[in-house]
């Protein structure tokens, strides 16, 4: 036996990559190269697996490795689409939605899910100036992108300044022209804080995206002219969906 014979005879086979791997590499390639572009649907499994000699399992894991890395998002019923552009979202002082998501070439919308009045917790009093318990506006609003949802959160306002702010903010769909209402003319943005963490199956199935996918969180509060918090905000976007850029000088 020679050496070289002996060296392959003892060498370690080589390890077939998965079929489910190769389906994956393939459809990520063609994300890249522009062949499926930002927000279009993707072929069923059923269509996917055969194309590969694969079974519809094989096609669902390679699906489901993309969706875990934000490439692609499954919605069950409609179908698989590759993720949408990045949405730039400015934060300075002044933070204005609709004013961001134009700025994208995006239709802006929110409305209002849920709304109650309820007692301040120690957090939302100490971020509202009130005293703890006293009595908050806590308004649930969804976001959307054309019609896409990008965010959903939390608005807290202090009950007795801002009795009917809901209402105002159905007739005029804008928060900044609801406070009008209240004789404020301006506001801006004291603090924005952010984190990454893994969303509720609640903001999940918002945001329509797995729980493995990270959300950016929010907390913010707003305040008028003279420095007086007008609201305070919790809530999340979708991080596939949004870039946040910090404006320098603000």
């Amino acid at each position: 036996m020679t050496d070289q014979t002996a060296t392959a005879k003892n060498a370690a086979p080589a390890r077939s990559v998965p079929l489910w791997r190769k389906i994956e590499e393939s459809i990520r390639q063609d994300i890249r190269s522009g062949r499926y572009a930002a927000g279009s649907q993707l072929p069923p499994d059923r269509l996917i697996a055969t194309a590969y000699g694969a079974s519809r399992l094989t096609a669902r894991r390679a699906l489901a490795s993309l969706e875990q890395q934000g490439l692609i998002r499954i919605e069950h019923g409609n179908g698989t689409f590759v993720a949408d552009d990045h949405i730039r979202y400015n934060l300075g002082e002044r933070v204005r939605f609709d004013q961001n998501l134009r700025q994208s070439d995006v239709a802006p919308m929110r409305r209002i899910v849920r709304r109650a009045v309820r007692e301040a917790s120690p957090e939302i009093a100490r971020h509202l100036d009130l005293p703890e318990q006293a009595p908050v506006l806590e308004l649930e609003v969804a976001a959307y992108a054309d019609e896409k949802p990008l965010s959903i959160g939390v608005r807290y306002c202090c009950a007795a300044r801002f009795r009917g702010l809901a209402e105002a903010f159905e007739k005029q769909r804008s928060f900044t022209k609801a406070l009008r209402d209240y004789g404020i003319e301006d506001y801006r943005r004291d603090t924005t804080e952010i984190t990454a963490r893994l969303p509720s199956d609640a903001e999940a199935r918002f945001l329509r995206q797995p729980r493995t996918l990270p959300v950016l969180a929010y907390a913010a509060v707003d305040v008028d002219a003279k420095g007086q918090p007008i609201s305070y905000h919790l809530g999340c976007f979708a991080s596939e969906r949004v870039r946040i850029v910090v404006k320098g000088g603000e």
